[in-house]
Parts: structure tokens; sequence; C-alpha cells
């Protein structure tokens, strides 16, 4: 039993191949032009622009701390090349440079009630480099300890045991 298929013409391929990236080059605008209004929390540059709107909302925001007070701190929060500082009313104890991620109810002009949030010091941050840097420094023994290099050949070459 015989199939016959039949070839697309390469001009046919070229028209389609080109109509399928015009097609995807459309949705790619299409997603960043509309994004904000299929979220599900409002994003910082809709609150920077009519807080009032917005006041009673519950939001999710991430920022660094830049501040700190007895009863709240103010935490900097970036989207899209637009900077605005949130005043978060809790007593949790958090130093510069942490980064917090909050949800929860806005209020009108910049103040946050948080229901959850999520510290992250800034020292654990850096942490990560030291641990990587001992790990790194245990690989580097565990190999040398089974190879050598050869520095005529240049070359590993197994250790005789």
């Amino acid at each position: 039993m015989l199939i016959k298929i039949k070839y697309i013409a390469s001009s046919s391929r070229i028209f389609i191949g080109l109509f399928l990236v015009a097609i995807l080059l459309i949705l790619c605008e299409y997603h960043y032009t509309n994004f904000e209004e299929h979220l599900e929390y409002p994003s910082t540059k809709m609150i920077q622009q009519d807080p009032e709107s917005y006041d009673g909302w519950l939001i999710s925001k991430g920022g660094t701390v830049s501040k700190v007070g007895d009863s709240s701190f103010v935490i900097t929060s970036m989207d899209r090349d637009v900077r605005y500082n949130f005043v978060i009313d809790s007593k949790e104890e958090v130093y510069l440079g942490d980064s917090v991620e909050v949800l929860g109810t806005f209020r009108s002009p910049n103040k946050v009630t948080p229901d959850k949030m999520i510290v992250v010091r800034a020292q654990s941050g850096k942490m990560v480099y030291v641990r990587s840097l001992i790990g790194l420094l245990i690989l580097v023994i565990v190999f040398f300890r089974s190879w050598k290099f050869d520095h005529k050949g240049f070359v590993f070459i197994p250790r005789r045991v």
C-alpha cells in the first residue's frame, strides 16, 4: 500500500512561516500592553497612578526595606521601572536591606496592613555565596586527591593507588 505525500512548495512554507511569526509578534505585543488587566493583584504602576481607587484591595508587593520604625517599616518596590515606597504596619523585626514579600490590605496613599509576610534577611542572601565557596573548595580537594595535572601534556591523569 503506497501512501502519497503532497509536499508544500518552498514559497508556501516561507509564507506560512512569516505568517506564524507575525501572529507570534502580535500576541507578544498584546501581552506586553495588556497583562496588567489580568493580574491577580494590582501592579505598583497601577497603584501609583490612582492609589484611592485601590483602597481596601488585597495586594501582593515585594521590595527591599529602606526605613525601619517602631511599629512599621518602609519597603521600596520596583515594578517595570516604577519605584514606589509602601509603609508596612507591622512590628516584625526587619533590618535595612532585607527583602520582604507582603500580602495584605492596601490603605491609601501607601500603607499596607499585612495578612502574610515573608522576610529574607540580607545576610542570608550573602551566605549563599559563602556556602558555594566552601562547596567548591571541598570539590577541588576531593578532585585533586584522585587526579593530578600533567603540565607537559596539559591533561588530568588519575593518581596511582
